[in-house]
């Protein structure tokens, strides 16, 4: 019996913008494969998530595991215990930054109010 290979194909894939039927015919697999393999229907092979990764220029443990995943919200913005173990499938990768962040280039600006509004737009 396989053990479940979790991913984040969906989440990616939607990120990306990027259809089941674009993605499907660039890696050269069914649409419908790619569903399986979004809901955990199918295991890719070992060749197939190679090409996954490969078209999203993402390391393959980036979108595969065989741990589940940790809540998108606590990788991003460090809630709850899943951030804070420093293993699982997201270790190694660095700290993401984003919206409330306090590392990264954008960190000053997420906390002085700089940038709130968009060049052109009325203060």
């Amino acid at each position: 019996m396989s053990e479940q290979v979790h991913n984040r194909l969906a989440v990616i894939r939607a990120e990306r913008k990027v259809s089941r039927q674009a993605l499907a015919e660039a890696v050269g697999v069914h649409y419908q494969t790619v569903g399986y393999i979004e809901r955990g229907q199918y295991n890719p092979s070992l060749d197939l998530a190679l090409r996954l990764a490969a078209h999203f220029e993402l390391p393959v443990e980036a979108l595969f595991s065989l741990e589940p995943f940790p809540p998108l919200t606590a990788t991003v913005y460090g809630a709850g215990p899943a951030a804070t173990t420093g293993s699982g499938p997201s270790a190694g990768f660095g700290s993401m930054t984003g919206p409330g962040s306090t590392t990264g280039p954008a960190a000053g600006a997420a906390s002085s109010g700089a940038g709130a509004v968009p060049a052109g737009e009325p203060a």
